[in-house]
């Protein structure tokens, strides 16, 4: 008989983002057209939020990026339009999701536009 590890596996099982683009922490030298985030399940479309914020003179802006879209392809990326470009300067990506289980799952991921990058 061979024993059932309750938690190794368990955890392996919930969705988790894999990588994004733009890269956390990156610095980019043109704006993105759009963020792409790659996760090891396939998340629920239809309750995923993407949203680009940003830190101007000592205010926070923030917009929603929509439409959402992911091709049919079980690796595809979720892809969200950034729309006009972005000037230099630091951003954030909050994006929020959540996997057939109803596992919810949520991350910030920081870049810089155009400019060295801020100390964390």
């Amino acid at each position: 008989m061979v024993p059932v590890l309750a938690g190794a596996g368990a955890a392996a099982l919930h969705l988790k983002l894999l990588r994004s683009e733009p890269l956390a922490n990156a610095t980019l030298t043109v704006s993105p057209v759009q963020v792409k985030l790659w996760f090891t399940q396939r998340p629920e479309l239809a309750v995923t939020s993407i949203r680009l914020t940003s830190g101007r003179d000592a205010q926070v802006v923030e917009r929603a990026l929509a439409p959402l879209a992911r091709a049919t392809a079980a690796d595809a990326p979720i892809t969200a339009p950034v729309g006009a470009a972005l000037a230099p300067g630091h951003y954030e990506v909050r994006w929020r999701t959540m996997a057939r289980d109803g596992h919810v799952l949520n991350g910030v991921i920081p870049f810089d536009v155009g400019r060295t990058p801020t100390v964390r």
